[in-house]
């Protein structure tokens, strides 16, 4: 008998400011700052695009993993350790800031395809161990991103593992990161760890989570927070149109986090060390 994770919340994404555009911001919440060692969730576009115009200027990153999925557009990142790398629908920029650096993501457009901007962008927060690390930058291109199909289910595997599927991306702590696309009618059922925390972000369509009989139900702009208890998460598309979710999780991250603007450390003290740094140069510069 399947023995079903139950929900513990479902949270509703806030609109924050960024750079020339808005996002629904689900991570941090009041309620969860984290799940796993993922600490900060923006959902952007769909939105047009002026290109040379739009993007996120040159800013800094300190004790974090910044990874950006892309959905649909062509993003470009550059960062001070001298990473430049492109990526288009499907890929992800997955950039380790470690003891900090500065770095700029723009929409580029090949085509008129291209001319929409829609994606998801993630920290992670690094272990203790690993909060002042070099930075290091890794692009992941689409077709490198393997994809699990099944009865009208599509798991594409950006990180860490979907059941027997490893995903591309090099991860430097206990985690994982799928896009599960659901057509109408379509289920996924999957064990997670009990070690592991998950939460499910819609970023199109209605969704049912949780078991059969006890079913929490979240659309777009909502994240649903499973407890952390051993046994299956379940997702359904109970809906007309296709469901689309970012399924994420992993071990609980290592605390105290102390959250300041691009930094999240552990302590007040880092927080300030990465400031000076970032002011006095040391973090490098864009050209």
């Amino acid at each position: 008998m399947t023995t079903f994770r139950p929900v513990e919340r479902s949270v509703a994404s806030q609109i924050a400011p960024v750079g020339t555009f808005t996002v629904r911001r689900a991570l941090p919440d009041r309620h969860r700052h984290s799940v796993g060692p993922w600490v900060f969730l923006d959902h952007f576009g769909p939105f047009p695009i002026k290109p040379g115009d739009d993007g996120v200027g040159a800013h800094p990153h300190a004790g974090i993993e910044t990874v950006t999925y892309l959905l649909t557009g062509r993003n470009e990142h550059r960062d001070s350790a001298g990473h430049t790398g492109i990526v288009a629908a499907g890929g992800a920029q997955w950039m380790t800031a470690g003891r900090g650096v500065v770095h700029a993501e723009k929409p580029l457009a090949e085509g008129k395809e291209e001319l929409t901007q829609h994606g998801i962008q993630l920290w992670t927060s690094l272990p203790r161990a690993l909060k002042m690390m070099p930075p290091r930058y890794q692009r992941i291109e689409a077709g490198a991103i393997p994809e699990v199909k099944r009865d009208g289910v599509t798991v594409r595997v950006i990180g860490g593992n979907f059941e027997d599927t490893k995903g591309p991306a090099d991860v430097l702590m206990p985690l994982f990161l799928w896009h599960v696309t659901l057509a109408p009618g379509a289920e996924l059922a999957t064990n997670v760890s009990g070690a592991f925390e998950v939460a499910a972000y819609v970023i199109n369509g209605q969704g049912a989570f949780g078991a059969p009989d006890d079913v929490t139900h979240a659309g777009l702009g909502e994240m649903v927070v499973w407890e952390n208890v051993e046994g299956t998460i379940r997702v359904a598309n109970p809906g007309a149109d296709t469901l689309d979710v970012m399924v994420l999780g992993g071990a609980p991250a290592e605390g105290p986090l102390v959250f300041h603007g691009p930094f999240v450390m552990n302590s007040v003290e880092q927080v300030r060390a990465a400031e000076v740094a970032y002011r006095s140069g040391r973090m490098g510069e864009l050209h």
